[in-house]
């Protein structure tokens, strides 16, 4: 694996430390705005009570450039993002 991550990448791990114990979390998710402008949703798990998880898949990575992944989810009464991180995907060869 790279130090790096690439267009077409497929089984790369994003890993988001929450800080917190999330465990009890319900309705996770990663909201992803995309080099292009365009937005979708990653499904995560919940990985060692702090960290959302996320595996790519086929297609996810398909632009060079930064795309914003900001965590969503609901704990007890609480409904909200976190903060927002940014992952630089390389084009081959870079």
């Amino acid at each position: 694996m790279s130090e790096k991550v690439y267009v077409g990448d497929i089984g790369t791990i994003i890993e988001i430390d929450m800080q917190e114990n999330i465990s009890t979390a319900t309705d996770q998710r990663l909201d992803i705005k995309k080099p292009d402008g365009t937005e979708t949703v990653w499904t995560v798990t919940i990985y060692n009570s702090t960290y959302l998880r996320h595996t790519i898949a086929t297609l996810e990575l398909d632009l060079k450039g930064v795309y914003h992944i900001q965590p969503y989810m609901k704990i007890g009464t609480w409904t909200g993002r976190g903060n927002t991180v940014n992952l630089t995907v390389h084009d081959h060869f870079e």
